[in-house]
């Protein structure tokens, strides 16, 4: 008799707590790859194609919208949802259908930028959301000669893009954001 209600407690123990476990490991978190397509209005669809990463701060960045929407404790349903809410409530589309999925980790790439000679630490450097020049320098430790902020360089694609650090506005107007592979070389 004891076994047997032993036994039944257990089972509803597991019938219960296999759904929770399941639904805590398929919410979205910080560094989560999400594919985001736009299905309807069906005109637009092309503005959305590609993956997202979440932010460090759990956050999204979708097109048209200027704030970042909190995805981290999601699923991805319900990150499905809170977006076409957000365009509905920026009068950006009346009636959006937007679908959501899970990107394995291996189709995430790591986006970084690269630093390279007369730092402190040259190296790569995980691309954080809204980094700048600057930043990407000080995370390898800075300058080894303050001489040297006169002529960073910045290469993006096939680009370049001198900066003197020195003539920087004090509101970072002129410090300019990272893109996935850009490479800064500081003279050594």
């Amino acid at each position: 008799m004891m076994k047997t209600i032993i036994q039944s407690l257990i089972a509803f123990v597991t019938i219960f707590a296999m759904p929770m476990a399941i639904a805590q490991s398929s919410t979205l978190k910080a560094g989560d790859g999400v594919q985001i397509e736009l299905k309807s209005p069906a005109k637009d669809a092309a503005l959305f194609e590609g993956n997202y990463i979440l932010s460090e701060s759990g956050l999204v960045k979708v097109p048209h919208l200027r704030q970042g929407i909190i995805a981290a404790g999601l699923s991805t349903s319900e990150l499905s949802r809170k977006i076409e809410a957000a365009y509905r409530a920026a009068d950006i589309y009346e009636d959006p259908t937007i679908n959501v999925s899970r990107l394995e980790p291996k189709w995430i790439a790591a986006r970084v930028v690269n630093v390279e000679g007369g730092v402190r630490q040259p190296g790569e450097v995980p691309l954080r959301e809204n980094m700048r020049l600057l930043q990407a320098i000080t995370s390898r430790g800075g300058f080894t000669d303050s001489e040297k902020v006169r002529s960073v360089k910045l290469i993006r694609g096939k680009k370049e893009t001198k900066y003197d650090l020195r003539q920087m506005k004090k509101d970072g107007s002129d410090n300019p954001l990272l893109k996935d592979g850009d490479q800064i070389i500081v003279p050594g």
